[in-house]
């Protein structure tokens, strides 16, 4: 271990400590900070999360040239988890956000059994930083609840700036040829992210499974952004 990846990982353990002094698991709710039943979310943020406005929910469409399927818009509760997730080092998040797939409508499509769940790799600087790869804790979560397999399929070289704080036209070129495949592909994927925005990164993704041999791809991301400053 390098001298800034020991600093790196003794930041993480007092982020790690300094949570569990705020945020004991299981004792407070990580949305609205009320005391729990012992789960992540107290029982009312819980049901406001699983229920949702249906009418806003499942949100479906097409992202480079391939189905993409978002949970819920990226706002309240469910933004409140990955927030907690990508920049609080709460691995618990990940599972109340997986569990939305509980109510997935009737015409959410069937997986096939060979399908195989990957995420977007984030790049290794910020996840020294974060203390968690929250995109592999999230797919996954995703993986248990859809009862298919998790692995890496997708490599990432360089690119630490951060997306949000970029424009479309610079999200496209901050991601070009930012992501390989890491081996041959020769079965249904389903790439899982937290949010989608621009559709930007997923594209980038899409790119790199296809040219891993990819042709049965599949998007599903926790939230959508209601617009492409969010």
């Amino acid at each position: 271990m390098s001298w800034r990846d020991g600093i790196m990982e003794a930041f993480r353990r007092a982020r790690v400590l300094l949570r569990e002094i705020l945020y004991p698991e299981g004792a407070l709710c990580l949305n609205c900070g009320r005391i729990s039943d012992g789960n992540t979310l107290c029982p009312d943020c819980r049901r406001d999360l699983r229920e949702g406005d249906l009418l806003e929910s499942w949100e479906t469409g097409e992202v480079g040239g391939v189905p993409f399927w978002s949970m819920r818009p990226h706002r309240g509760i469910p933004r409140t988890l990955i927030l907690r997730l990508k920049h609080g080092a709460e691995s618990r998040a990940a599972a109340e956000l997986a569990a939305i797939l509980q109510t997935r409508p009737a015409y959410f499509p069937a997986l096939s059994p060979d399908t195989v769940v990957t995420w977007v790799p984030g790049p290794k600087g910020r996840i020294l930083e974060r203390g968690v790869d929250h995109g592999k804790l999230l797919a996954e979560a995703m993986a248990r609840e859809l009862g298919r397999p998790c692995r890496p399929l997708l490599t990432r070289r360089g690119n630490d700036r951060p997306q949000a704080r970029l424009k479309e036209s610079q999200r496209r070129q901050n991601l070009k040829n930012a992501f390989l495949p890491a081996g041959r592909i020769s079965f249904p994927v389903l790439l899982v992210d937290d949010v989608l925005t621009t559709g930007t990164t997923a594209s980038r993704c899409i790119d790199a499974l296809r040219k891993g041999g990819a042709t049965d791809i599949m998007v599903l991301t926790a939230t959508k952004a209601t617009s492409s400053k969010s």
